[in-house]
């Protein structure tokens, strides 16, 4: 995305064709790699049995923890597709419980490395494996959870820079 159309960080952050955006174009690479990500994470070629739905609302689970409230509607809104009749959203908002040990395996995970990221342990991938989860899936959520936590921060940067310029 390095043409100068706006990717989802110029989305989110409100940039269309600010000076932000300008300076992001000053380093393509950069816009290029972080969509890239973004398209990775949420359209791999192999989801690992991660589904797209589980992933989307695991990334409104850590924006939800975040409380960014821009973030958390992004993927609010891109879980309603694949979600429609709300159940995982009730979930990672806390007004409904699924009663699988899968899910609220993948959910404590989210919480465990997003409010203290140095705390994960051997025990807590086991965790997952044991919930159900490939190895696969294990890296995948990982990486989601690490993407949309630095998401937040270029985002929060973002705005900064735009109500400074």
């Amino acid at each position: 995305m390095s043409d100068g159309n706006p990717d989802v960080m110029d989305t989110l952050a409100g940039l269309a064709d600010s000076a932000p955006a300008a300076l992001r174009r000053q380093r393509p690479d950069v816009v290029k790699h972080l969509q890239g990500s973004d398209d990775a994470i949420f359209a791999p070629q192999d989801d690992g049995g991660l589904t797209r739905a589980e992933r989307t609302a695991a990334a409104l689970r850590v924006a939800t923890l975040l409380r960014d409230p821009v973030l958390s509607e992004h993927y609010r809104a891109r879980l309603a597709t694949l979600d429609p009749n709300g159940t995982l959203a009730r979930t990672v908002e806390g007004s409904a419980r699924i009663t699988e040990g899968r899910w609220d395996a993948i959910l404590a995970h989210v919480d465990l490395v997003t409010r203290g990221p140095g705390s994960a342990e051997r025990k807590d991938i086991d965790n997952l494996l044991a919930a159900g989860l490939s190895s696969h899936a294990v890296v995948l959520l990982s990486q989601l959870i690490a993407y949309v936590n630095f998401q937040s921060r270029v985002l929060a940067g973002l705005r900064m820079l735009k109500g400074a310029l």
